[in-house]
C-alpha cells in the first residue's frame, strides 16, 4: 500500500493564504442557499464538559454539491485568561469526499471567528433596517471585533457603536485594535440595557452564560438581535419576538431545547431558518418595526466549507507542512 500524507496548516499557515472578511461572507451565503434547499449533512453537535463553564463540541459536516466534508473539534473555556491561553481553540480535519482519506489537519481558530461574525453579517442583509446606523454589543473580545468588521462589509451607513464589557480593559483592546475600523461615533456604555437604546442591532458577544440576563422588553421596535454564543436571554424572548430566526433548527432544537437545553422546553418554533430566508421560501424583514431575534448556534458546513477554500489557496502556494499518514503496515493484514 502506499504512504499516504495529509497537509498540517498552523495558524499562521491560515493566515498567510489572505482568506478576508468579504472572502467568507460570500462563502458564507453560499452554504447558506445549499442549507436553503437542504442540501447538507449538518447533524447536532455532541460534546463533553469538563468545566462547568466550557464545553468540547465535535462538528462534523457534509456539502456534496461544494465537496466539503470535514470535521471541527473545538473548544471554549471561559476562564481561560488565567492560563493567557485563547478562551476558542480547535483543529478541522478535512476528508477526501471519494475516500474518506483524511487530506488535511488545521487551527481552526480564525475560521472559527471570521466565519461567526460572516453569518451575522449575511442575516443583516436580510432581517436588520435599511440604512443602520447604531450597533449595539455587549462584549468586546474577539467575537465583537470580528462582528464590527463583518459589519462594515455589509453595512455601509454605520456612524455609532455602543459597547459594554464587564472588564473595562477589553474595551481599551477594543479601541486600540480596531483604531482604523472604528465608527465617527464611540460610546461606552454604563449597563448592558444601556447598549439596546436606540440601536439598529445588538450583538451579545458573551461567553458562555448561565444567568438570563437578556430581557424581551429589552428589543425596541425595527431591532436586530443577534446572540452570538447563543446563552443569556431570558425564554420569553423566543416567543415574544415578532421573528425567531434560527441557523439550523434540528440542531437548536435539539442542543438548546432537548432535556436540559437552555431554553427547555422550546415554547416555539422558529419563523424560519436563516437559509430559507437567503433562498427566497421565507422573506426576511417585512416592515420596519418588526423585533426580529436571530440565534445562529454555529454549523459545522460552515467551518467546512472554509476550510476547504483554505486548503485549495495552501496546495496551490506550497503552505504547511506535509505529514506522512498510514505509513506502516497494519499487523496481521
Amino acid at each position: 500500500m502506499n504512504t499516504l500524507k495529509l497537509r498540517y496548516l498552523s495558524l499562521a499557515d491560515v493566515l498567510e493564504v489572505g482568506l478576508t472578511m468579504a472572502d467568507v461572507i460570500q462563502m458564507v451565503e453560499a452554504v447558506l442557499v445549499e442549507h436553503g434547499h437542504n442540501r447538507f449533512e449538518n447533524p447536532p453537535k455532541p460534546g463533553v464538559h469538563p468545566l462547568p463553564d466550557a464545553f468540547i463540541h465535535a462538528m462534523p459536516g457534509y456539502l456534496p454539491d461544494k465537496k466539503s466534508c470535514g470535521l471541527k473539534w473545538v473548544s471554549g473555556f471561559s476562564s481561560n485568561e488565567r492560563f493567557e491561553v485563547p478562551a476558542i481553540m480547535g483543529l478541522i480535519v478535512l476528508n477526501d469526499v471519494n475516500t474518506g482519506q483524511p487530506l488535511a489537519i488545521m487551527d481552526g481558530s480564525y475560521i472559527t471567528a471570521v466565519r461567526t461574525a460572516a453569518v451575522s453579517a449575511v442575516a443583516a442583509r436580510h432581517l436588520a433596517r435599511k440604512n443602520v446606523e447604531t450597533i449595539g454589543m455587549v462584549g468586546a473580545g474577539i467575537q465583537g471585533r470580528y462582528h464590527l468588521l463583518s459589519f462594515k462589509e455589509v453595512l455601509p451607513d454605520i456612524k455609532r457603536l455602543k459597547i459594554y464589557d464587564h472588564v473595562p480593559a477589553a474595551v481599551d483592546r477594543f479601541k486600540t485594535v480596531l483604531a482604523e475600523s472604528l465608527p465617527p461615533r464611540f460610546d461606552v456604555c454604563e449597563t448592558m440595557q444601556d447598549v439596546f437604546r436606540g440601536a439598529d442591532i445588538v450583538i451579545t458577544a458573551t461567553g458562555k452564560l448561565d444567568d438570563r440576563i437578556f430581557r424581551l422588553d429589552w428589543l425596541e421596535p425595527g431591532m436586530l438581535a443577534l446572540p452570538i454564543h447563543t446563552r443569556g436571554w431570558e425564554q420569553a424572548v423566543i416567543a415574544g419576538a415578532d421573528k425567531f430566526v434560527v441557523d439550523d433548527w434540528g440542531q437548536f432544537s435539539t442542543v438548546m431545547g432537548g432535556r436540559n437545553g437552555y431554553y427547555a422546553p422550546l415554547p416555539a418554533a422558529p419563523y424560519a431558518q436563516l437559509g430559507e430566508i437567503v433562498v427566497g421560501l421565507k422573506p426576511g424583514r417585512e416592515n420596519d418595526a418588526e423585533k426580529i431575534i436571530n440565534f445562529n448556534f454555529g454549523m459545522a458546513i460552515h467551518d467546512i466549507h472554509a476550510a476547504t477554500a483554505v486548503l485549495q489557496k495552501a496546495e496551490a502556494r506550497g503552505i504547511g507542512q506535509m505529514l506522512p499518514f498510514l505509513d506502516a503496515g497494519m499487523p496481521f493484514s
